[in-house]
């Protein structure tokens, strides 16, 4: 298929009289998918970001806002691929590496695009274990953390195995995008009250903080993840010609809420703030609430970065309905789905280090999937042409500062990794 050159032709492609996938209706709302994509990308940055600005300074502000808007450019354009050829839509992510690079390009992204969903599915898992185990400590109930990995993975598993589809899952959506803002508000509340009870302490803050702004950069692409399951959202949607507005939308609300939480924890606790968050702040009822709500979304946001992956796997081994009966196809999505769920609760037992895994995530594959693939894969499907110089000049900017952050984030976060493991070790 030839690349498109002309300039309007490629800025009208949400104009075209969109092809539903096949089998697939489009059903979905655009809230739904605005849900979605909250759901999705803001839990983990609400918990990490306020570290990122002790790990980068103030500087990692701007860092927040820049991949914000990298982070919008580059889902546009990832959705625009999908229809390069003016003719039918691409099936996924993948199919777009196949269109550009053939068969290395499937498959290369494809192993990118399993680390994101699996390896988030993971840390949430982790995450939500380790979130009950601090509530139910307070009310003496000790039973371990790798139990808590079992029934939070036990969880997790029953909307993952009986829903199909990410269309189908959009009311835990709003509701685990519900749950990230009362987490937000929560901790800057108590934050800021707890500010003002710290009477004495002195905080340090820096603006730039050049030893640790990879781990930074990798913390920051990781807050922005999401985009792995963007094709599957916009497959849904009723009206895909919203999708721009959608995602810039959610894109606008999440970075607020990224900015206010982070600034915040920053401010009040400067270079002593931790990750989680709310392991900064006074153990009180509302910081109970916060736990809970923040567990609350990441055992709604597990489903999706989960469905995404197996939807894919699903299709590719033909478990569905044009192919087995109702009752064999749900048999066999529950026996593949199960096993994904077994094999990630294991790996959390055995590596419980939520930070560095996010950070190492977020360096070695975000970086990459996020914000180098799909300006590269747009460009050559599109060709150069297809831009003017200030476009493909920022185009620069996102790939080389996103692959700053994928080289040295990656190599600082495998090193803190092994620190910990070393450290539990002795």
């Amino acid at each position: 298929m030839s690349n498109y050159t002309d300039k309007e032709e490629v800025r009208d492609v949400h104009q075209l009289e969109y092809e539903d996938v096949p089998g697939h209706a489009r059903t979905g709302s655009s809230f739904g998918a605005f849900a979605n994509i909250v759901c999705v990308i803001a839990g983990s940055g609400t918990l990490q970001l306020p570290l990122a600005l002790h790990q980068g300074g103030w500087f990692a502000v701007i860092l927040i806002v820049f991949f914000t808007i990298a982070a919008i450019y580059a889902g546009n354009l990832l959705i625009k691929s999908l229809y390069y050829d003016k003719v039918s839509r691409l099936a996924d992510y993948p199919a777009i590496a196949e269109a550009a690079f053939g068969k290395f390009g499937k498959y290369f992204i494809r192993t990118f695009n399993y680390s994101i969903l699996l390896g988030t599915g993971c840390v949430y898992i982790l995450l939500a274990a380790m979130n009950i185990e601090s509530l139910v400590l307070k009310l003496g109930v000790d039973i371990g953390l790798k139990m808590w990995v079992i029934i939070s993975a036990a969880i997790i598993w029953i909307p993952f195995v009986s829903l199909k589809s990410i269309k189908e899952i959009a009311l835990m959506s709003a509701f685990g995008a519900l749950a990230t803002l009362v987490v937000v508000i929560v901790s800057v509340v108590v934050g800021f009250i707890d500010m003002h009870e710290r009477v004495g302490v002195t905080v340090t803050h820096s603006f730039f903080n050049s030893s640790s702004i990879p781990l930074a950069l990798a913390s920051i692409c990781f807050s922005f993840g999401g985009n792995v399951i963007y094709p599957h959202v916009e497959s849904g949607m009723a009206h895909p010609k919203s999708w721009p507005k959608v995602l810039s939308m959610a894109m606008a609300t999440i970075c607020g809420m990224y900015v206010l939480i982070s600034v915040c924890g920053y401010y009040v606790y400067g270079d002593t703030v931790q990750s989680p968050i709310y392991t900064s702040l006074p153990q009180t009822p509302p910081t109970y609430v916060a736990i809970i709500m923040i567990t609350l979304h990441v055992i709604f946001a597990a489903p999706l970065y989960l469905t995404g992956f197996a939807y894919e796997v699903e299709g590719m081994l033909r478990i569905d309905r044009r192919y087995h009966s109702a009752s064999k196809e749900f048999i066999l999505r529950a026996i593949l789905r199960s096993a994904v769920i077994v094999v990630l609760a294991l790996i959390a037992m055995f590596l419980p280090y939520v930070n560095s895994l996010m950070s190492l995530i977020g360096a070695l594959a975000y970086s990459i999937i996020i914000f180098i693939a799909p300006i590269v894969l747009y460009l050559k499907l599109y060709g150069f042409r297809s831009m003017g110089k200030i476009e493909l000049l920022w185009c620069a900017v996102i790939v080389i500062v996103s692959a700053i952050a994928c080289v040295l984030g990656t190599k600082d976060a495998i090193i803190s990794l092994i620190d910990q493991v070393k450290g539990d070790q002795k």
